[in-house]
């Protein structure tokens, strides 16, 4: 398995979430199926964000990798609470 980390930015919307979603999708056709995505700067994620998250872990899984969220704030991880995406994902630290 080849490992890759993304940074994610500030805020995740309409607004960076393109930018967001082609990067991922690059570290993914590079081969790099075990993505650690580090939210340690982000205090804001949208709807579109949250999808664009969910698309990322099943790529990584159906190419036999996984994906595992770090650093999520307080305020990002009641997003993910409210959502039911804390059921979804793997969150760490």
């Amino acid at each position: 398995m080849n490992t890759g980390i993304y940074r994610t930015p500030e805020k995740i919307d309409i607004s960076t979430n393109p930018g967001m979603s082609e990067d991922l999708k690059e570290m993914i056709a590079e081969g790099k199926n075990k993505l650690t995505i580090d939210m340690a700067d982000t205090v804001y994620i949208s709807s579109v964000g949250l999808r664009t998250l969910l698309a990322t872990q099943k790529e990584c899984k159906a190419a036999g990798g996984d994906m595992v969220i770090k650093n999520a704030g307080e305020m990002v991880r009641k997003v993910f609470e409210v959502t039911g995406f804390a059921q979804i994902f793997s969150i760490e630290g």
